[in-house]
């Protein structure tokens, strides 16, 4: 009788122990997976929630154009070139004054920011801004600069563009949407969405981004164009690669605030552009 029992608390045991490593086994398999695709969203991996739309509705998916825009992925690093063709990182502007080689349709002051090396231009909002000159962009160049951001939340920041404009003019505030706009992309941080659209060929992208960890942060953005082809990065995370660009247009570097809520605000620094 004893020889059963204790064969019984044996198999029991044998019983109990299997299921607690299968329910191990299961448990690290969910935290794997969970652990992957987090992963997977913030290196720039596509999941279900990168969509493309030609509505130009924020959250509103359209039909999908015809393979123009390639699979977003992060394994292709942003590569500069190596001629540097422009510069400005304000170092020799005076704090209190609008930047020398900047021109906008409103105003604009260069700043000092405890935390933040170097010097930036404050944006107002509702504005446009330029570079002061006439710079002719060759068919193959690089573009970067530093955008730093002060706010309660992303979302006071409402959204900011920027792109390439058809004139280098801000006499009056640069829409995305205008016909004198090229192409644009669009940060709108109120909707954790980045958006880009081109109006040479009506192709637009939408990508879901982690914006609300920008309330109070440098991003980098990194551009290349090659041609009709135009790369766009926020820090390493590529977020565009298309055909939008049309090569005969001319190109003007532009960027546009939005009216800010909560004293929120944005300053720029550090552009940068490269050719080949």
């Amino acid at each position: 009788m004893k020889r059963i029992v204790l064969v019984f608390v044996f198999i029991f045991s044998m019983t109990v122990s299997s299921h607690a490593q299968l329910l191990k086994n299961i448990q690290r398999k969910m935290e794997e997976k969970v652990e992957k695709s987090v992963d997977d969203i913030l290196n720039g991996k596509p999941d279900e929630k990168i969509q493309q739309s030609n509505t130009g509705i924020p959250g509103t998916p359209g039909p999908k154009n015809s393979g123009t825009f390639d699979i977003l992925t992060t394994t292709e690093p942003f590569v500069g070139g190596h001629v540097l063709l422009f510069e400005d990182s304000l170092n020799y502007d005076t704090p209190g004054r609008m930047a020398k080689y900047w021109q906008t349709n409103s105003t604009g002051t260069v700043v000092e920011i405890s935390g933040a090396p170097g010097k930036w231009l404050k944006l107002a909002d509702q504005a446009s801004y330029q570079l002061d000159t006439l710079l002719q962009l060759p068919q193959k160049f690089t573009l970067e600069f530093d955008l730093l951001t002060r706010a309660n939340e992303a979302k006071d920041l409402q959204s900011i563009d920027f792109g390439f404009s058809k004139n280098n003019s801000t006499r009056k505030y640069i829409y995305g949407v205008a016909n004198e706009t090229n192409v644009y992309t669009s940060l709108r941080y109120n909707y954790e969405t980045i958006y880009t659209t081109s109006n040479n060929n009506n192709n637009e992208s939408r990508i879901e981004f982690p914006l609300s960890n920008y309330a109070n942060a440098i991003m980098h953005v990194s551009v290349a164009v090659d041609g009709s082809r135009m790369q766009v990065y926020i820090d390493e995370h590529k977020i565009l690669d298309a055909t939008v660009l049309d090569p005969k247009a001319p190109k003007h570097f532009f960027l546009s605030t939005e009216s800010y809520r909560n004293n929120a605000s944005v300053l720029l620094s550090n552009l940068r552009i490269y050719g080949f």
